[in-house]
């Protein structure tokens, strides 16, 4: 994934190491880390492979490594960011295709926001089916929080379908926090 996170990152404009990892944790760095342990062998493996090229500059008395993405790069990464919702992936890798979207055509963000929502609603219809099982009456504690981790589960589908209704539509932020205050 992080090969896909750092050819986003570098889409436009050129950038070193350094730059790409302040990118990721200023843009998606709450849901995903990459350590420049991880980060930098795979810039080079990408050199490698000609998805990036690799251009060296001086700064000052530093040497400083500057990245750009090839033409091969940048389909490869249009690639990753257009294939269809997989349910298998957990929800931050998703939600970091999400933070690149931009860079699709509307259809194609359209289809993959789509998709997501049919996934998170089926989630939701089962969720329901289970809760007309439960029974919340006389609870031991120990019954009482596993059940309260089901409601934590309702919560945040039935948000991320109201999230995700927004974002489709590209509605201003304000008017999502405005509709959760009511």
């Amino acid at each position: 994934m992080l090969k896909y996170i750092a050819l986003g990152m570098i889409l436009h404009e050129p950038l070193t190491g350094y730059d790409i990892k302040k990118k990721i944790e200023t843009g998606i760095g709450n849901l995903y880390k990459a350590g420049h342990g991880s980060l930098y062998p795979a810039l080079k493996k990408l050199t490698d492979e000609n998805y990036l090229t690799m251009n060296e500059q001086m700064h000052g008395n530093k040497l400083k490594k500057y990245y750009r993405a090839t033409e091969t790069g940048k389909k490869l990464f249009l690639e990753w960011l257009s294939l269809p919702f997989d349910p298998k992936v957990d929800a931050d890798t998703y939600l970091s295709k999400i933070f690149l979207l931009g860079e699709l055509p509307e259809e194609i963000r359209i289809k993959r926001l789509q998709e997501y929502e049919f996934y998170t609603k089926q989630m939701l219809q089962q969720l329901q089916i289970v809760e007309k099982q439960l029974s919340t009456e006389k609870l031991s504690d120990r019954d009482y929080f596993e059940i309260s981790t089901f409601y934590y589960s309702y919560e945040v589908l039935q948000s991320t379908i109201r999230w995700i209704e927004h974002i489709k539509d590209q509605k201003p932020f304000s008017s999502f926090l405005n509709e959760e205050e009511r």
